[in-house]
């Protein structure tokens, strides 16, 4: 499933700040329950989830994204969250450069099959470093959607 699929669309955020990348977890995690796009009292596992698994290892990876991820029991169906932050967050990424593309996956315990899958899909989609520019030049959720958009996974 390619990201504009997994955003359902509409959960794309540009122009976001975070001190840290605790921070801006958080902050896409808060913006996705105040969408309805996750259930309100699933927070606390939901981020638990996240949290422990960046805490294993980081999910900041090259290019200035960082996919932090996690599985839990108390969602249906893949929902993805992007948010950019134009004055970077230091995830620890693969090549120390701060990120400024973080993408919040969650994946339903029963599809967990298909979570690496998304994760690769998503890497691949972000490959292009005209993309990631224009992600991160988008002053509108549309405008990051349409870069997004031409660029398939």
């Amino acid at each position: 499933m390619d990201l504009v699929r997994l955003t359902r669309h509409r959960y794309v955020w540009p122009g976001l700040d975070a001190p840290r990348k605790e921070d801006a977890i958080e902050r896409l995690l808060d913006l996705l329950l105040d969408e309805g796009a996750l259930p309100r009292d699933a927070r606390g596992e939901v981020l638990e989830a996240v949290m422990a698994r960046e805490q294993r290892l980081s999910t900041g990876l090259e290019h200035g994204i960082a996919i932090p991820h996690g599985q839990t029991s108390r969602v249906d169906t893949e929902v993805a969250a992007v948010g950019v932050f134009p004055r970077g967050v230091q995830f620890g990424g693969l090549d120390d450069q701060a990120t400024r593309i973080v993408i919040l996956l969650i994946t339903p315990d029963r599809k967990r099959h298909r979570h690496v899958t998304n994760l690769a899909a998503i890497a691949r989609q972000l490959l292009c470093a005209d993309v990631r520019e224009a992600i991160v030049r988008a002053r509108t959720a549309d405008e990051a959607l349409t870069a997004l958009a031409g660029a398939r996974p």
